[in-house]
């Protein structure tokens, strides 16, 4: 069966006269993936299938490229020789769904599909599969082969920004099977060590202060191993400390750090001086968390707009925490306030959080549900499902690490 869903050769003059891209999602991290991966271009998401997709082509084809899920459709091929029949052969399609075997692969390629992704969809994925097919492009500073850092920011005091970023550590390690790294910036009052019943020494400090004294022994030294995988590296300065952290210290750690591990997790503090723009500048993935309080979602906007001046809109995710909480915010109030849904909800999961904390124990060995709450921002950040799926999601997710 042949389908003649064409890529257009690289002359063809619809970039300049149809430059929209629609996409047709069913679920909402596809479609951040989408916006955050494809970003600067003309980008439509709509909720739907394949099918919303042939619908809208019967009298709207003035499009570019159309990404289409065939997520749930028991014979896509039928549903694609459908697509066939409305879609002009210059509209360049990428469809993306469930199954990762590559044969269906090479299969829906043979059709002239400009490209299949498997979900769950990530912006990694787009930025590195999809976009450059559709824009000719990849973003800036994308690629790199240090460990992956991921920046959690607190918009507000007691959101529960170190908790996630524990917990996530942890979740991250256990899912990737690779060695992650918990930095806590927080030198003084933090507590990253309090909630894991650990007592951190001086060498973060030093490190930040003076890095021409460390190197990475001194660093190993200086991180707690939390288990096999996952190690913390922390500190605990007087209040009253006067520090000088320096942007060359905060570099040097970072990439001692991201020579020997393969996600780095750092909590940041907020505001963040010039000294820790570095951080934002190398995470892969900006996670600014906040409670459906007013003053959360006031410094949330704020925070966004400072991580977008130093990193770009692409890498900011917004992450709702406690959601559904007695006193907070109702939910439609949250996302008028943001002016779109949160990337991630993770709902109120009662006293078990707060009793983790007082027995100094990970959350995620007292409240079971955590688990699957955070599953989704694993998916984002790695590419990889909470069950592993075989030889071809590796290879699929291989360039992420």
């Amino acid at each position: 069966m042949n389908i003649a869903i064409a890529t257009p050769p690289e002359e063809s003059t619809s970039i300049v006269t149809r430059n929209r891209i629609v996409g047709f999602v069913n679920d909402e991290l596809s479609a951040a993936a989408l916006r955050k991966g494809l970003e600067g271009a003309n980008l439509s998401i709509r909720r739907g299938t394949i099918r919303n997709a042939i619908r809208m082509l019967e009298t709207d084809t003035d499009l570019f490229a159309l990404v289409a899920d065939i997520s749930g459709i028991d014979d896509p091929f039928t549903e694609l020789e459908r697509l066939s029949g409305v879609c002009p052969p210059d509209v360049r399609v990428a469809v993306i769904g469930d199954n990762r075997e590559i044969t269906f692969y090479r299969e829906l390629l043979e059709l002239g599909l400009t490209e299949y992704l498997p979900r769950p969809l990530t912006r990694d994925m787009v930025l590195d599969k999809l976009r450059p097919k559709l824009l000719g492009d990849v973003a800036a500073n994308h690629i790199d082969r240090g460990g992956h850092v991921v920046s959690i920011c607190g918009a507000q005091g007691g959101a529960g920004a170190t908790s996630i970023a524990i917990n996530l550590a942890l979740q991250l390690a256990e899912t990737t099977k690779a060695k992650v790294a918990l930095l806590d910036l927080h030198l003084q009052g933090g507590e990253a060590a309090v909630m894991l019943g650990v007592r951190p020494g001086p060498g973060l400090r030093i490190a930040l202060e003076n890095p021409m004294r460390a190197d990475t022994l001194f660093l190993e030294r200086a991180a707690i191993e939390v288990n096999e995988r996952v190690c913390l590296v922390s500190a605990d300065e007087d209040l009253d400390a006067q520090l000088e952290i320096t942007e060359a210290g905060i570099r040097h750690v970072l990439g001692l750090l991201r020579q020997r591990f393969n996600y780095i997790v750092v909590d940041v503090p907020v505001p963040f001086p010039p000294s820790i723009y570095p951080v934002i500048k190398l995470s892969r993935h900006v996670m600014v968390l906040l409670e459906s309080e007013v003053t959360g979602l006031r410094n949330a906007h704020a925070l966004r707009a400072a991580v977008i001046n130093i990193a770009g809109k692409d890498r900011v995710f917004t992450l709702l925490n406690r959601a559904g909480r007695p006193g907070g915010l109702p939910r439609a109030a949250v996302v008028k306030a943001l002016g779109a849904e949160p990337d991630i909800v993770i709902p109120d999961l009662g006293k078990g959080m707060t009793e983790a904390l007082n027995l100094g124990i990970p959350a995620l060995k007292h409240v079971r549900k955590l688990r699957r709450h955070l599953a989704p921002i694993v998916r984002e950040i790695s590419g990889v499902a909470a069950e592993r799926s075989g030889w071809w999601r590796r290879v699929l997710t291989a360039h992420l690490r």
